[in-house]
This record gives C-alpha cells, structure tokens and sequence, in this order.
C-alpha cells in the first residue's frame, strides 16, 4: 500500500471507499464514484466536500446517498432572499413579514410558523359572492421558512414595485406578500359574462411579490393586434385593461372550446395578457 494518504476502494467492500491515512485504514467511507477526490486532508482525517454523502449532523448509509434522488439538484437551495426557488414548481419563503397564501399550497415549513384564515372582508366577500367564486387564503406568520407549490405547476414570481398592478384569475393566483394591496373585480358583460365562466379576477397593488402559477405561459401585446382569448386560458393581464364579451355563435364549434362556450374575452390595446393551453388552468384555491 502507497504511503500517501488517499481515497482507495475499500478491501473489504467494494461498493465504497475507504480513507488511507498513510499507515492504516480509518473510519472514513465514501461511496464509489464520490467527488471526495477534493477533499481537504487534516490532523482528524479526511474532511468531504460538500457534495459527499451526509445528510444534516448525521451521515446517512453511503448506498443510499450516491442515488439521484440526493442529487444537488434536489436539496434544500441555500436563502437568498426572501423568496427562493427551490425547483420550478416549489417556492421558500423566508417569513418576517406575513404572507398570504392560497389554502392548500403549503407542502412543508421549517421554523415557527403559525396559520390562521384570511377573511376577504365585507366588500370582497359580496362581489366574489356575486359571481359565485371566492379566494381562500391563509395568512402565514412567524420566524421560519415556508415552502408552497401546486400540484407540481410551475411557478413564477412577480416583483410589482410601488403602485404598480396586475390583475390575475383567481386559478393561477397562489400567493402574495402581505404588503400588496388587493380586491376582487368581476368580468363585466350581463349575460354574456356569465355563459363565459363567470369569470372574475384579483387585482394587486405594488410593493410586493406576488406567486403565479403557470406552466406553459404565453405573453400576448394586445397593442399588436385585436386580442381575444379563451375565458378559461387567462392567466393574467395589464390592470386596467378594458375586456368586453364576444360571442361567436357562428363559429361555436371551432373558437373557445376549453369554455365550453362560444364566447372570448377581447381586451384593449395598451398592456399585455398571459394565456396557456386550457385544460392546464386548474384552481389553487
């Protein structure tokens, strides 16, 4: 055996490596095919790398470690404000400030995190009555991290600086800062409006960050051209856009079919509308 102390496979079982301090074998074992080649050697032995095979304050069996499914990939990503992706479709959030967030969307916190109903207040509560659809929330509070997803969607984070608005159907809408201010607004459009899904949406006010979910998003310039889309393929658009009903009896079988309706939403020129395939749009409520 060489002197110089390094990684060898270990004689006794060849699944693993073994540390040679140079004049014996140690205590030290790494899966085979580790990247501890880089680890830095010390008066107490080996010291891994961060990739190797431990889990918390513990070391987890090197078999089980060397699997995919402990990839760096998919750890728990390092903070790095106060939202973090974890993957495209979880979110951590670093709690100091409440968070508002669709009921259901939690997968895990760590920390001291507590949960109580937000109520839509009076007036909310009347106008999301009136269309016959309502946002749940919860209110997150406390000193922890909070991680939300939806149904392995993907999710996308939206900063709106001071005063700034987007509205959001209220099946893509999974969360907000508590510093954004909200209110529910229904699709106008009598009857029409209602054979289209008695659609309404959520309008939210700048500071904050605000969680979509979408997987197959596309950003339409409604200054481009007329803009219609599917009632049920609206994600989100330009506050303040102007929507009118249209029908298109003629057309019913070929134009709307993910309503169920013959009927599109057009907006006003002047802002951007975000649609997907319908048929992903489910709701996070």
């Amino acid at each position: 055996m060489e002197h110089q102390p390094a990684w060898h496979p270990d004689p006794h079982d060849p699944s693993q490596l073994r540390w040679w301090d140079g004049t014996q074998w140690t205590g030290h074992t790494a899966p085979t095919g580790a990247p501890d080649a880089s680890v830095t050697v010390g008066a107490a032995g080996p010291t891994p790398s961060p990739t190797s095979a431990t889990i918390g304050n513990g070391r987890a069996p090197a078999g089980l470690t060397s699997s995919t499914l402990f990839a760096s990939e998919n750890r728990e990503q390092a903070t790095t404000g106060r939202m973090t992706r974890q993957n495209a479709a979880v979110v951590k959030v670093t709690l100091g400030e409440a968070m508002l967030v669709t009921r259901g969307a939690m997968i895990a916190y760590q920390g001291d995190v507590q949960f109580a109903y937000e109520g839509s207040g009076a007036k909310r509560f009347v106008k999301a009555s009136l269309t016959g659809e309502g946002i749940r929330l919860m209110r997150c509070t406390g000193a922890g991290e909070l991680f939300v997803s939806h149904h392995s969607r993907k999710l996308h984070l939206l900063e709106l600086a001071h005063g700034e608005q987007i509205s959001a159907s209220s099946r893509a809408l999974l969360g907000f800062d508590e510093t954004i201010a909200w209110d529910i607004t229904a699709i106008k459009g009598g009857i029409g409006a209602a054979a289209a899904g008695g659609l309404f949406n959520v309008t939210l006010t700048g500071p904050g960050t605000v969680i979509l979910a979408s997987d197959w998003p596309v950003v339409l310039d409604t200054s481009e051209a007329r803009t219609c889309v599917d009632p049920n393929a609206v994600v989100a658009w330009t506050a303040g856009l102007q929507i009118q009903v249209r029908s298109s009896f003629s057309a019913g079988a070929l134009i709307g079919r993910g309503s169920g309706e013959a009927f599109q939403l057009e907006f006003s020129p002047g802002g951007f509308v975000v649609v997907e395939p319908e048929g992903i749009v489910h709701s996070v409520a």
